[in-house]
């Protein structure tokens, strides 16, 4: 095996963009709502809706690019594997760089972490901002680098391309 690419499914990115569309216009009515005084709630509940808003109007956007593009979100090679699709970018791991993997399930999301040999290695690259998004994993107990399974188109071949490369896995998979 050269290498493989593994997409993901854009249907699931679609129906997550139309999802965070959705939530983003029923947050912001809601603070509009709350501001003209149709609804009378805390200004703490109009700062949260407001927020939540504004944070999902940029995530739905990302998610639609993310299904007009053609980019593989993750690559697997003889050299090793880079993960693409996701925020932050991760980049390239060569497989010296990797102890094993361990599938987990997180609120319902299917993941497949990998525990790396020097996670701090890969940390520091990455701006504060994405290093506390990567850093939330290892708050939650699990390895820092992961890939969602629950998007990928391909999930299986996934594994199995994982299984070729002797990548040690340290829990059942996840189905």
């Amino acid at each position: 095996m050269n290498k493989q690419s593994f997409y993901e499914s854009k249907v699931k990115l679609i129906g997550l963009a139309s999802l965070t569309i959705m939530l983003s216009l029923i947050f912001g009515a809601v603070a509009i709502s709350m501001i003209a005084g149709i609804i009378e709630m805390s200004w703490v509940m109009l700062v949260l809706s407001i927020i939540i808003a504004i944070i999902l109007v940029p995530t739905s956007l990302k998610l639609i690019s993310k299904a007009k593009g053609n980019e593989p979100s993750v690559i697997v090679s003889t050299e090793g594997i880079e993960i693409n699709g996701y925020i932050p970018k991760i980049g390239f791991i060569p497989w010296e760089d990797i102890n094993g993997c361990v599938p987990y399930s997180l609120n319902g999301q299917n993941f497949i972490g990998f525990i790396l040999y020097d996670e701090e290695k890969y940390l520091k690259k990455f701006t504060e901002v994405n290093r506390k998004i990567l850093e939330a994993n290892r708050g939650l107990g699990y390895p820092v680098i992961n890939v969602s399974l629950n998007t990928l188109k391909e999930k299986n071949s996934f594994l199995e391309a994982l299984e070729e490369q002797n990548v040690g896995f340290y829990l059942e998979k996840v189905d």
